[in-house]
């Protein structure tokens, strides 16, 4: 083989296996080509403030003593190359809480007046779907999307000695803004972030805020484990939704699993 058709061969070979690692390159790495991120979350929450109809609601606060609160919120988006095309997550949050009181008074499926010993029930679900943007991904990221929240549930109140019952049922689906920051400490596997979803309409806000500390290590190749931990922060201010009204906010501490591949 003359020099001229040798220098042809390793050029062919040179050009195959820079190809090679072209196409491989977004393979090594999940995220630039499709990738899966899951979690689970137990979120102990304290309610405050106020639910019912028109100005006179049942005051969490003031009337009931502590409750329980413990709610578990699971996700899972998924991330792709297509940088037109809005990646998705899904989440669910249920918030349950119980509480007692020894009097209350308000308006609740009409006016309810308790002189003796109340317990008190919040059960809200709330359902998001969310489509968001990469705008930056790397030692500090950034996303922005919109997320269509449903929200269902009730406020009851029930005199134990009689079983007399109130109850005000919530039902609707309400646009959110998204957004989420987080910045990683490079060779250490911590990060910090703030993500959560807002909204203002009318005279009703929606506030749900989440900071956070991650700590994330890789036990194999494909797959990455995390723990989470942080203060979630959700604001129900709510005018005249059917008959429900509501001067709430819901908030502590959580601590979680989180999975990507």
């Amino acid at each position: 083989m003359n020099d001229s058709k040798k220098n042809i061969v390793a050029t062919g070979a040179k050009g195959c296996l820079l190809a090679s690692a072209l196409l491989l390159s977004p393979i090594a790495s999940a995220d630039t080509l499709f990738g899966i991120y899951a979690g689970a979350s137990l979120w102990q929450a304290d309610v405050e403030g106020t639910i019912g109809q028109s100005d006179n609601g049942f005051d969490f606060t003031g009337d009931f003593n502590d409750g329980e609160s413990d709610n578990l919120s699971v996700y899972v988006a998924v991330e792709h190359f297509i940088p037109i095309l809005p990646n998705l997550l899904v989440r669910t949050t249920p918030v349950e809480w119980t509480g007692s009181a020894d009097s209350a008074t308000g308006i609740l499926g009409g006016l309810i007046t308790f002189e003796e010993e109340v317990d008190a029930e919040l059960n809200v679900d709330m359902l998001d779907a969310t489509l968001y943007y990469e705008l930056l991904d790397n030692w500090a990221s950034v996303d922005i999307g919109l997320t269509l929240r449903r929200l269902d549930g009730f406020v009851q109140a029930t005199r134990p000695s009689t079983q007399d019952s109130a109850r005000l049922n919530l039902s609707t689906t309400v646009p959110m803004v998204y957004g989420h920051v987080r910045f990683d400490l490079p060779f250490t596997g911590l990060a910090a972030g703030v993500r959560g979803n807002g909204i203002g309409y009318q005279e009703s806000n929606l506030l749900d805020l989440e900071a956070y500390v991650h700590l994330e290590v890789d036990l194999l190749p494909a797959l990455d484990f995390g723990i989470e931990g942080g203060l979630r922060y959700l604001s129900l201010d709510i005018e005249d939704l059917g008959e429900f009204n509501s001067d709430t906010t819901i908030e502590g501490a959580f601590v979680g699993l989180t999975a990507h591949f």
